[in-house]
């Protein structure tokens, strides 16, 4: 990987992505420049992350290529269905590939890299990774799935509004707004597990969701991160103080204390 290769999908990112960017409908333009500097931002911390693990350079390019490239599904998405739910549409990562396949920039790089980029990209829409998946593919997935979250964790802070809803309805997939809580994604946050999409419906589920991803968090360095800017307090600040949410951030509390100690 060369940093030439990074240039080459950065032109082709800024090119794909500029017509989507001008929908005449002021939501869904909204939501795909939040998706584009999501991926910037994303591209940055993979390769951040890359470089704390004392990568080559050549992984630390190839994981800031794929920071880059890992959500371009999400704007054909977007354009159809107007929500990020995969659950509503063709999973994104698949949809990503598939454009990809069709680029002369990406079809010019070495099979193998190609290959991981695949694997990855495919990975990081799946609620777990295979441990049975190549042993650099999993580094490659671990990189991404951190730097999506933490950027994940970013957007839903900056877009909260004061009655605890999100500035897009389309950040929270356009779920309704009720106090409720299902039962349970609070059993996975009591047993330190990532809350199940398919059992996210309400915004208050989905913000339990997002803040239960730190039980998918691989690296210290990402915890680090996430702890010097309170993510997870805040959203938790976001949300009536019902028993149960209270208890459940308090695991949340102590699973992230602990990775320090460990």
């Amino acid at each position: 990987m060369v940093k030439e290769n990074v240039r080459t999908a950065r032109d082709f990112f800024e090119s794909y992505t500029a017509k989507f960017l001008n929908n005449t409908d002021a939501n869904l333009a909204a939501s795909m420049l939040l998706m584009k500097d999501h991926s910037l931002r994303v591209a940055t911390l993979s390769a951040q992350i890359a470089a704390n693990l004392e990568l080559e350079e050549d992984r630390v390019l190839l994981s800031e290529m794929i920071g880059l490239l890992h959500d371009v599904g999400r704007f054909e998405q977007l354009q159809t269905d107007g929500s990020f739910d995969d659950q509503k549409s063709e999973d994104h990562g698949e949809t990503a590939l598939s454009l990809l396949n069709e680029q002369d920039f990406y079809l010019a790089l070495p099979e193998k890299q190609q290959k991981i980029i695949t694997a990855v990209i495919r990975n990081h829409t799946k609620e777990a990774i295979s441990l049975k998946d190549d042993e650099q593919n999993i580094q490659f997935s671990q990189i991404l799935r951190d730097a999506d979250k933490l950027d994940l964790w970013k957007i839903c802070v900056e877009n909260l509004q004061r009655n605890g809803t999100f500035k897009l309805d389309s950040i929270s997939w356009n779920l309704p707004h009720i106090s409720t809580v299902n039962r349970m994604i609070l059993k996975n946050i009591r047993n330190n597990k990532p809350v199940r999409k398919k059992d996210v419906q309400s915004v208050n589920d989905f913000k339990l969701m997002v803040m239960s991803m730190v039980f998918d968090l691989n690296f210290r360095y990402s915890f680090q991160l996430l702890s010097e800017k309170q993510w997870i307090k805040k959203l938790y600040d976001s949300m009536s103080k019902r028993d149960e949410v209270i208890d459940a951030y308090r695991e949340l509390r102590l699973f992230i204390e602990n990775k320090f100690v460990e």
